[in-house]
C-alpha cells in the first residue's frame, strides 16, 4: 500500500515537473485575425514531457507562454503519468537489487 502512494505521489510530481518543458512541436494555431494569413498561423508553444499535455490557448492565452488558462489534454497527461509511474517503479526496483546485493 505505502509503494503505491510512494509510486502515485513520484509519478504525479515527475508529471507536473514535466511541464516545464516545452518540447519543439510541429502543431500551428492561428493567432489573431489582421493581415495575411501566413502572418497569423504562428507554431503553437506546448509544454509536458514525454507527451506535451499543455498547449497554448489562441483565445485567452498570452501568445507563446504556457499559464493555467491554456489547453489542458487529459489523455497525454495520463500517457505521462503512466511513463513515469514506469520510471519509478523501475528505479525502485534497481534500488531493492543494489541494497541487496551490498
Amino acid at each position: 500500500m505505502l509503494r503505491s502512494i510512494l509510486v502515485a505521489a513520484f509519478a504525479s510530481l515527475l508529471t507536473c515537473a514535466s511541464a516545464l518543458i516545452h518540447p519543439a512541436s510541429d502543431e500551428r494555431a492561428m493567432y489573431g485575425f489582421e493581415g495575411p494569413l501566413e502572418q497569423n498561423w504562428l507554431p503553437r508553444e506546448v509544454a509536458g514531457w514525454p507527451a506535451p499535455f499543455l498547449a497554448d490557448s489562441t483565445a485567452t492565452s498570452v501568445p507563446h507562454q504556457i499559464g493555467p488558462e491554456d489547453d489542458f489534454r487529459p489523455g497525454p497527461f495520463l500517457a505521462d503519468l503512466g511513463f513515469w509511474a514506469l520510471v519509478v517503479l523501475g528505479v525502485m526496483r534497481v534500488w531493492r537489487l543494489v541494497r541487496r546485493q551490498a
